[in-house]
């Protein structure tokens, strides 16, 4: 069986895994939340997040660049390829998971993802399995992510490379996390994250 798995999902794992508390001491993401990740529960946007997307349609779009401080969107353009392609479908593997999502934009031999925090520490999204990403866009001659990153104030960019990263910890929590699935498989209604009809012969290309 080949299971579907998306980076964001993961990374809602190693929150789990590592019982990160907020700010207010409160564990982020505990059995009930992890279930309900799994299973898609729709849930309201948060201020947060929604200024997230805000920042990245403004980048890509145009789209209420007035909304963020005077030239921290232009600054933002000027990290990213000036021709890109954007929301580029990526499919990579470990074993037997199928790792899948979009990468905010592909251009010239660089992809790149637009993040944005309330307070940035360095190295961020080292362990982020957005990475993973660099196992299926090596066919496409790409071999490096930037994480173009703001906390409205500022921009910083994180860099990684294919030929210059370790996996083995994200392949780790995979592997953990195909587990706590089997564990609670009773609990688990997206059933699309159980590929029993997989090819396998077909799908083995990122192994």
């Amino acid at each position: 069986m080949l299971y579907r798995l998306y980076p964001t999902l993961l990374n809602s794992f190693s929150l789990y895994q590592s019982q990160a508390r907020d700010s207010f001491g409160k564990i982020i993401v505990d059995d009930i939340e992890m279930i309900e990740r799994i299973n898609r529960v729709r849930k309201p946007t948060s201020k947060a997040q929604q200024k997230g997307l805000d920042f990245e349609r403004a980048v890509i779009l145009g789209e209420n660049e007035e909304l963020f401080e005077e030239g921290i969107i232009d600054q933002a353009r000027q990290l990213i390829p000036e021709k890109y392609k954007t929301q580029f479908y990526v499919e990579a593997r470990h074993k037997n998971a199928q790792i899948y999502g979009y990468v905010d934009g592909v251009g010239d031999h660089i992809a790149f993802d637009l993040k944005s925090t309330s307070y940035y520490e360095p190295g961020r999204f080292v362990k982020n399995h957005q990475n993973l990403y660099l196992l299926g866009l090596q066919k496409y001659g790409i071999e490096r992510l930037d994480y173009v990153i703001t906390d409205f104030k500022q921009l910083y960019v994180e860099t990684y490379e294919l030929n210059h990263y370790d996996f083995n910890p994200l392949y780790e929590q995979i592997e953990a996390f195909i587990l706590f699935l089997e564990d609670h498989k009773k609990f688990i209604r997206d059933k699309k994250i159980f590929d029993r009809k997989a090819n396998d012969n077909q799908l083995s290309l990122f192994e």
